[in-house]
């Protein structure tokens, strides 16, 4: 996760790649075409903070703190994973916009999941 968020701050689209599972829904298009995609995202928005909320089993939960030209972009995304054998891989999110840090202080997987969150 934490390593995902850096290349995310970073710019390195082809190590995003790399750590995606198979199943996710990126890998059905051309890797082209989502590394383009990724790219861009990394050269509009500025990464700067990743705050780990709460973990439980192959799932994560997190505030990104993402501004796109000073505006602040943030979100809460509930991710999961799959070790393949060889490293964890990222199959799929939820995500919603941030929420206040006193509405943070109270929220788990298990909570978030009891939300209206959407597919990400």
């Amino acid at each position: 996760m934490r390593s995902r968020f850096a290349a995310f701050a970073t710019g390195d689209a082809e190590y995003l790649w790399r750590t995606l599972h198979p199943d996710h829904e990126d890998r059905s298009r051309p890797k082209d075409e989502v590394l383009r995609a990724l790219k861009n995202a990394t050269r509009t928005l500025k990464y700067t903070r990743l705050r780990i909320i709460d973990a439980k089993d192959t799932r994560v939960l997190f505030l990104a703190s993402v501004f796109e030209k000073g505006r602040d972009r943030s979100f809460v995304e509930l991710s999961s994973f799959v070790h393949d054998g060889t490293g964890w891989r990222y199959l799929d999110g939820e995500c919603r916009v941030a929420i206040s840090s006193g509405d943070l202080a109270a929220l788990t997987v298990q909570s978030f999941l009891g939300t209206g969150a959407s597919s990400h």
